[in-house]
């Protein structure tokens, strides 16, 4: 009977020297890890700030939902050894790899992106179409005719600029004088950038030309909006003479 409380306190003892000794081992392991997160980290800030989350989306988003599991993996000891665990070193760094590819082939022009951010040094941009610039014959041949005229955007803009607020006031007169006529306003980019950025940029070239004619009087009403991002360019080709003519406003008459 004397034995059972001496019993009682070796069992704690051991019991603690073995949790202390898992705990022990769990943080060197996490601490082994620590240098790659940290260098992860500073890769992901690097990205962020030179724009990827707009001009390489698809690859930042990746490597940031990596190393998010990365790091949630390495500080929870009992997923040590797992087969997820065993796999996500290999998961990061392809996609850092791949960030890191596309952030120098954006830097290289190799993959133009119409949507960067905060670039460190903006190209000029190209002269302007005028308004009463004619696009080439094969892409008018390829599009149905308006009587509206199209309102043109700079590269990842939707502000209206000068001449095409002489458009649009133009195409405003119009359609006070044909009080009945409704219209779908299309909304299209050039095709840098993601599909999925180009689509809500079209999107807003459609609405702030939607915006415009509304307030010069027009019944909201009558005008719908969609946007069509850089599916359907006007001119082909992969340069400025063909993307000058694929960022505009279209007005299609219902």
């Amino acid at each position: 009977m004397d034995q059972m409380p001496e019993v009682k306190r070796n069992s704690r003892l051991a019991l603690i020297c073995a949790l202390a000794a898992l705990l022990t081992a769990g943080c060197a392991t996490s601490a082994s890890y620590r240098p790659e997160i940290d260098r992860m980290k500073g890769e992901l800030a690097e990205a962020k700030a030179a724009g990827a989350e707009t001009f390489a989306a698809e690859e930042y988003a990746a490597a940031e939902a990596c190393l998010d599991w990365y790091t949630h993996y390495v500080t929870q000891f009992d997923h040590f050894g797992d087969v997820t665990m065993a796999n996500l070193p290999a998961r990061c760094r392809a996609a850092f790899a791949s960030l890191r590819s596309k952030l120098v082939a954006t830097r290289e022009g190799r993959v133009p992106a119409e949507a960067v951010a905060t670039p460190a040094a903006p190209k000029p941009e190209a002269a302007a179409p005028k308004p009463e610039a004619a696009a080439p014959a094969a892409a008018r041949g390829a599009e149905k005719e308006s009587v509206l005229k199209d309102a043109f955007f700079d590269y990842d803009k939707s502000s209206i600029r000068p001449d095409a607020k002489r458009s649009l006031d133009e195409n405003a007169k119009w359609l006070k004088a044909n009080p009945n006529a409704a219209l779908t306003i299309e909304g299209h980019c050039d095709e840098r950038g993601t599909g999925e950025y180009n689509l809500g940029l079209g999107q807003r070239r459609a609405k702030a030309a939607k915006d415009y004619l509304v307030s010069a009087g027009i019944n909201p009403k009558r005008i719908k909006t969609i946007s069509y991002g850089k599916e359907r360019p006007f001119v082909p080709g992969h340069d400025e003479s063909a993307w000058k003519w694929n960022r505009r406003a279209h007005f299609v008459l219902q």
